[in-house]
C-alpha cells in the first residue's frame, strides 16, 4: 500500500458519523418487561411487544408507559449488533430488555435539532 492509499484510508476513519455529532451526557436506561405480540415482516423485521413492567433505573429516566406497544429491532447485551433472528423469542414469549436511550442535539446538514438514540439490548443487567 503506498502513503497515498493510507492517508485516503486513516482520512475515511476520522469522518464523522451522523450519531457522533450528538451532544449529550450519558445513558439513561429502563428496565423492561416485555410480552411479545407480533413478529413483524415487512417493512423490515421488528418485534413489536407489550410492556408489562417498566423500572427506571434512576429517577429521571422516563420509561415507557406499562400496557403500551413498542415495536423494535432487538440487539446483543452489549447493543453492538442486531440479535440474530433465530434468537428472537416467538410470539406470546416474554422477554427483558434494557432499554437505552441518550437525548441531545444532533446536527447535521448544518442544522440543529432535538434527537433520540434509542437501543434494546436483550437480556444482560
Amino acid at each position: 500500500m503506498n502513503a497515498h492509499a493510507a492517508c485516503l484510508g486513516l482520512f475515511a476513519l476520522t469522518l464523522p458519523l451522523p450519531w457522533e455529532s450528538l451532544q449529550a451526557s450519558t445513558w439513561q436506561i429502563c428496565h423492561l418487561e416485555l410480552r411479545i405480540v407480533e413478529v413483524l415482516k415487512q417493512p423490515y423485521p421488528q418485534l413489536q411487544a407489550q410492556i408489562v413492567k417498566a423500572r427506571p433505573k434512576s429517577a429521571s429516566v422516563e420509561c415507557p408507559a406499562q400496557g403500551s406497544l413498542l415495536t423494535f429491532t432487538p440487539e446483543t447485551p452489549d447493543y453492538q449488533a442486531t440479535l440474530p433472528r433465530r434468537q428472537w423469542p416467538r410470539k406470546g414469549q416474554s422477554l427483558q430488555v434494557d432499554y437505552r436511550y441518550l437525548d441531545g442535539v444532533c446536527k447535521g446538514d448544518g442544522n440543529s435539532y432535538a434527537c433520540r438514540i434509542k437501543h434494546y439490548p436483550v437480556g444482560g443487567r
